[in-house]
């Protein structure tokens, strides 16, 4: 075993862990402070399963800049707030596909024309998707939220439907600084170490042990399978938006075609395995295929598109 490939995994493993770490904190924090400043009927109505409620959280999901992971947290409020299932899934697809950092990298890497046919391709397919499992009822195969182990004293429960709320009688400081919004906070972070740890020491093993020359050797111009081949190695590669920035012409520049790089990145940063290991916490496995087949249909439609486009 090289010294160096292992440092250079144990490395990943700690920069990665310590950065999901903190963005799943800081959105589940958020998270609760909105859970008590906005009635969850206010939320069913606004994300109701109509169009205008899959148009709103397309939308929002394309101006909240976070990751795959960091997006979960939102996901889970959105549950728990009982909004529409198509407009949450909606969400779920477009929030870590076409976010405001996507969109700058993608016009930093690709150039205006790709970005432009990609946001609209994300756009529309996250839309599509998300009226698509809805109407088949995937909504029956969201797992019911376990009881927690550590059980709120009655006074601390934070609102969830409406009744009355200690918590919305005080002012907004004492709302955000409520020790309640940080133990709920904490416990949900807890729940979720261990599938970001797992997730995230796959993807390092993959940095770290797995050589760049292979994608480089079969997402060339002339292998016909390179754009499949490359949202396949995209998941385990856990890539990044912003890392793209500089890795993206490097294999292009390698013999890379701009399909197979369009697709590694829409693949890793739609689904990403500790994205896919953490929604197996709170999804059932026809959920998650589905998840899937979605995320790379749409990689795997925009790599040839593209290459179509600039052959």
């Amino acid at each position: 075993m090289n010294i160096d490939n292992l440092l250079e995994a144990l490395s990943f493993f700690i920069i990665g862990f310590l950065e999901l770490s903190v963005l799943f904190l800081g959105v589940s924090f958020l998270v609760e402070i909105l859970n008590v400043f906005i009635n969850p009927s206010k939320i069913q109505k606004v994300l109701s399963s109509n169009k205008s409620g899959y148009f709103i959280a397309s939308s929002l999901g394309s101006i909240t800049p976070f990751c795959s992971c960091s997006t979960i947290p939102l996901t889970i409020g959105l549950i728990k707030a009982k909004a529409g299932f198509g407009p949450i899934m909606t969400f779920l697809f477009t929030s870590p596909l076409l976010n405001p950092i996507v969109v700058i990298v993608f016009f930093i890497t690709f150039g205006m024309e790709v970005t432009v046919i990609y946001s609209i391709i994300a756009f529309s397919a996250s839309l599509i998707a998300g009226y698509t499992l809805e109407k088949f009822g995937f909504e029956k195969y969201i797992k019911k939220s376990e009881p927690s182990r550590f059980s709120l004293k009655k006074e601390e429960q934070v609102n969830c439907c409406n009744t009355p709320n200690p918590i919305s009688s005080k002012t907004w400081k004492e709302k955000v600084f409520n020790k309640t919004i940080a133990i709920l906070t904490w416990r949900q972070f807890v729940s979720f170490v261990p599938y970001i740890a797992i997730g995230i020491g796959i993807g390092a093993f993959v940095h770290g042990f797995i050589p760049d020359s292979i994608i480089k050797e079969y997402a060339g111009n002339d292998n016909i399978f390179a754009v499949p081949f490359s949202a396949i190695i995209g998941i385990p590669l856990y890539i990044r938006a912003s890392t793209m920035v500089g890795l993206g012409p490097e294999l292009i520049e390698s013999g890379v075609n701009m399909g197979s790089v369009l697709a590694l990145t829409i693949a890793g940063a739609g689904a990403s395995l500790p994205e896919m290991i953490m929604l197996k916490k709170i999804f059932k496995l026809p959920i998650m295929i589905a998840f899937i087949v979605a995320v790379f249909s749409m990689a795997i439609g925009c790599g040839y598109l593209v290459n179509i486009y600039f052959s």
